[in-house]
Order: structure tokens, then sequence, then C-alpha cells
């Protein structure tokens, strides 16, 4: 009877708790389909609903089965309403839908939720410390310095002596990818673009300039590529910390490229400038900018270590401004009329004139094209945090909950726009002029709005506008191409093109 009677002994605790388990999710079960149903008020404020959850998991099942999680979002707003509660793993989040209600976060009431997630990879990315970043740090009075001293580059008044040196940069730069193009041949079109764009943020923020074919720019340039497609992935473990140990390897492998990162700019792009840097004087660049804040011990006061990470920020910059640009132009492959409409705009207005940035406000289908890439790859604003209790819409949002601003609802919306899924550049133009409609909101806003969108639209103009003067733009083999959504960034091996001169 023994071996009968053992597996018997054995598996009745397992028996428990199996019951028990199914006993605790037919409860959750019950308080779950209770609180979508219900609204609870409590001090004039709603509980926003929420779908049924699962242990360990909470709501993270719900975003599977989706291009991007932003799909789901919008799904679930659609069922639950305009702000709904989610369990993500152990991290309490809100999804907030509609104009209205994301206005509401960033605008009206942006300083309820101007901190970021508390990710430990976004941690273990800016070594052990997220404020270091510029883009998930929580709002301060750094954060602020940081910002202000920053605006005077990243958004250049026209017929300044900085917007006339960009102009400058990015013709140039233009000029650069062109001559390196051999027209009807099989053109592999990401190197070019982002060594040209981080030469352009070099020269314009570090007055430092690289050859193309330098090999530690190069590695540099791949280095920050691998880096804003990590922090452009969304993981389990970011809402499972226990999942992290399977991540070990790969963000050893990050944190070797922001060390190698990190030489680069103190050799070769700072050298021996912040010995050298008279305080008394005025800056030339943001490089100097910053020296200068942190020799004179201005408050608040900003340690070296903070500023290089501030300045390696705004230098990668170019990783998104290369990775949209090679997306718009795999749209425009797919697009031979709007091409078209592009190239008959520059050659009514400029002429046989080299196209420049100066260029922009007379040329509002060409800008208008942009817009269009920007809305059709519906990149999220990155989640914001609520820094005390507050409320969106009327319903209770509880301090260190993570918003979640469904931008994608909002550039795909077929209430907000006419055949959304289709790239009509057209939609933004009205009597000849560029229109940018409220719910257009790519860029975030309010204080914590992208500090980079102008750097973007530039360059992303200039060249644009250079490429379409001289040249149509093919896919390989003819095939069309599908556009990743949901994210700027893309794979190291990713379209390739074929430039016909016109």
């Amino acid at each position: 009877m023994l071996p009968i009677i053992v597996p018997s002994i054995l598996t009745f605790p397992l028996a428990v708790l199996l019951v028990a388990l199914a006993l605790t999710c037919y409860v959750i079960h019950l308080q779950n389909k209770r609180k979508s149903k219900e609204e609870i008020y409590e001090d004039g404020l709603r509980t926003a609903p929420a779908p049924m959850r699962v242990p360990v998991l909470g709501h993270l099942h719900l975003l599977g089965g989706y291009e991007v999680p932003y799909q789901a979002f919008s799904y679930l707003g659609k069922k639950y309403g305009s702000v709904v509660n989610l369990q993500l793993g152990n991290v309490k989040c809100v999804v907030v839908n509609g104009q209205k209600n994301i206005r509401e976060a960033l605008v009206t009431k942006g300083h309820h939720f101007d901190a970021r997630p508390n990710f430990r990879r976004y941690q273990e990315l800016f070594s052990g410390n997220k404020e270091n970043s510029l883009a998930f740090c929580d709002w301060s009075d750094m954060q602020k310095t940081r910002r202000d001293m920053l605006k005077v580059h990243t958004f250049p008044r026209a017929f300044t002596s900085n917007f006339s040196s960009l102009k400058g940069l990015i013709s140039a730069g233009t000029r650069s990818i062109m001559s390196e193009i051999q027209p009807c041949e099989t053109t592999d079109l990401k190197p070019l673009i982002l060594k040209t764009c981080a030469n352009v943020f070099l020269n314009h923020f570090c007055s430092r300039n690289f050859p193309m074919e330098d090999e530690m720019f190069t590695e540099m340039v791949e280095n920050f590529d691998e880096i804003f497609y990590e922090v452009n992935q969304g993981y389990a473990a970011d809402f499972l910390p226990f999942l992290l140990p399977l991540h070990r390897k790969n963000l050893e492998r990050m944190s070797g490229l922001t060390h190698r990162i990190r030489r680069f700019i103190e050799e070769e792009v700072i050298g021996g400038r912040f010995e050298d840097f008279d305080v008394e004087g005025e800056p030339d660049d943001y490089v100097e900018s910053l020296i200068k804040h942190v020799k004179s011990g201005e408050s608040p006061q900003l340690p070296w270590e903070t500023a290089l990470f501030a300045l390696e920020d705004i230098i990668g910059g170019h990783s998104a401004v290369g990775n949209f640009l090679v997306k718009l132009f795999a749209f425009l492959a797919n697009e031979p009329e709007v091409q078209r409409r592009i190239q008959k705009e520059i050659d009514e207005v400029v002429g046989d004139r080299e196209v420049t940035i100066a260029d922009r406000s007379s040329l509002p289908y060409t800008e208008a094209t942009i817009f269009e890439a920007i809305r059709l790859i519906a990149s999220p604003i990155v989640p914001r945090v609520a820094n005390q209790k507050s409320s969106i819409d009327g319903y209770r949002i509880e301090k260190n909950t993570v918003l979640f601003l469904n931008n994608y609802d909002l550039s795909m919306s077929e209430k907000l726009w006419d055949r959304p899924t289709e790239f009509l550049p057209e939609r933004f133009v009205h009597s000849g002029r560029l229109v940018k409609p409220d719910h257009f909101l790519p860029f975030g806003g309010g204080r914590r709005g992208c500090m980079g969108y102008k750097i973007v639209q530039l360059v992303s103009f200039g060249i644009l506008g250079g490429f379409l003067q001289n040249y149509t733009v093919l896919p390989v083999n003819g095939d069309p191409y599908k556009v990743p959504i949901g994210s700027l960034a893309l794979a190291k091996d990713t379209f390739k093109f074929k430039f016909v001169r016109r």
C-alpha cells in the first residue's frame, strides 16, 4: 500500500493550495467585476474603472496581441472610459484617453504629474540614478536649470547667429550624405544619416566636428543608436522586477556602451575645455554653458558628472532624428505622389537655389509631410508619475501612480482624422498654410514637453528638402515598406533605398 499512500499524502497540500488559489482568483474576479461596474465616490472624486486582473501579472496580460501596447489602451478606453485604472505587475498605473484629459494632465495639472517612472532598468542605464537623465528624471530646480540652458540652442530664433549657424550645418550635412550616394544603387541610408545628424549636433552644441570615416566617432554613433533602441523597448521586467536577472547580460552590455560614450565625450569633445574655460567669459556653446554653471558654483549646484549626462543626453538626440528620418524615407518610398508634390512645391518656391531651413514657412506641404510621418509613427509620450494626490476628468489619481497618456489614440482616431491610416500630408495644410490641430500632441506639452522637438523638425526639414530637390526615393526591389509604429527606434539592419536623380 505504500506506493498508494505516499502520493496521496504528498498531493493533499498541493490540492489545498490549488483550491485556495482558485478561490482567491474567484474573489478577485468578483471584486474586479464589481469595481469595473461601479463608481465609488470619495471626497467628490470617482474611482476610475478597472478591468479584471489576475494575480502577479495584474493587467499585463491585456497588453498582449497588439502591435504596440497603446492600441490595447485605446481598446480599454472604448470599453471602460476616458480614465482606466491598471495594475501592471507591481506598478499602479492609469491610462488617460482623450484630448481634453491628456491636456489636463500635461498642461492644466502638469505640475501634479511631472515625475517619471522609477523603473530599475532606467536606474541602471544612468549609473544607478535616473535623475542623471534629462528625459527620465523627476522635475526639480536642477532640471529646470538644465532646460533653461538648453533653450537657446534647441529653439534657435530665426535671423539669429545660432539659427544661421544651424542652417549652414544642416545644409552641409545634407550635401555630405548625398555625396555618398550612388544613384540607382542600393543605399544603406541609416549609417549615413546617423553620422550626419551626430555631426550636426556635435557642431551645434559642442563646436566639434568629426570625419565620417573616423573610427571612434563611428563607434560612438553606433553605441548611441544601440542605447536609443534599448530605451525604446518595453519589458515586462519594468513591472515585474524579479525578471530583471533575465536581462542582466544585456544591461551589462548597455553599461559598457555608456562608459565608452563617456570616454569619447571626455576625451574627444571636452578635452581640456573644462580647465581652460574662464568663468568670467561668455559661453560660446552648450558645453561652455555647462562648464560655466559648474565652475561658478551657481545655484542649484550642478555636479560635473550630472552635467556630462545632460550633454550626452542632448547629443544622443541625434539618434532620434536619424531613426525618424529613415522611417520618413520609408514612408515616402511607398508614396510617389507625395514625393512629386514636395518636388513641385520646392521647384515653384525655391527653384534651383539650395533648400534650407529658412524656407520652412514657404514650403508648407514639405513641412506637413514631416508632421504626417510623426503622426503615423505615433511615438508615445514619455509616461508621467503623480507627485501628489490629484485627479483627471474627475477621477482620483493617487500619488506615485504612473500615467500613460494615450497619444496613439490622438494620432489614429477616426473621430479626429479623416482616413487616419493613410499617409496624407495635406491634412495639415489649409489655405496654403501649415496648420497643427489641437489634438496633435506628438511631443507632449507643459514643462515636461520634449526639449528637442524643434531640432527634430529643423534637421528633418533640411535633409528632406535637400534630398527631394535632387532625388526621388524608391524601395529596393519595388516592395512596399511596412514602417514600425509606436517608437522612433529602428534596428541596426533596416530599410535600404534607391535614389534616382531628378
